[in-house]
């Protein structure tokens, strides 16, 4: 987990563009039994290409790979929601599957809610990581992981920005 630092987003702007795909349901899937139904598009904008230069710079800064966009997507989450327990693999097309997957906190009420990353250490099964999240905070983990982030504890609507990538 990271601080996007060094250059300022405006994440009002980009809250503002899911926002709006919330109110028009510009979803990702009309088909309500779909994950991805949950999940609202998110148009250009300079501040979200700031953001997407940002950790692909900082990935290979530290990692010494580039990461390349897959999809991208909003979720906004009301008080005493949560999401979907899901991973980002598809099974039938493991080739066209993400390498990574990145949450990233545009507007979220102070310890109102967590990651929660699913895992098995080859022991034991069945294992989960509860990761703190906060405003301007991002994370990278592995597309093959499950995870959902945990009930909006606040009163106010937490807004995500997710995209997954592969790596060069």
């Amino acid at each position: 987990m990271d601080t996007v630092h060094v250059i300022k987003i405006d994440r009002a702007k980009i809250k503002n563009d899911i926002l709006n795909s919330f109110v028009s349901e510009k979803r990702l899937s009309k088909n309500k039994k779909d994950y991805s139904y949950q999940d609202f598009k998110v148009p250009f904008s300079q501040p979200l290409q700031w953001l997407k230069d940002y950790l692909r710079d900082h990935f290979k800064a530290d990692y010494h790979r580039t990461l390349i966009i897959k999809k991208e997507w909003g979720n906004i989450y009301k008080p005493s929601e949560s999401s979907y327990t899901r991973h980002q693999v598809d099974p039938i097309r493991l080739h066209d599957t993400p390498d990574y997957t990145c949450l990233y906190v545009i507007d979220m009420a102070k310890d109102s809610c967590e990651l929660v990353i699913e895992y098995d250490d080859n022991r034991r099964k069945n294992r989960t990581w509860h990761i703190p999240l906060e405003d301007n905070k991002f994370i990278i983990f592995p597309s093959m992981q499950r995870y959902f982030i945990s009930q909006n504890k606040s009163k106010q609507m937490n807004i995500f920005l997710t995209m997954t990538h592969t790596y060069i």
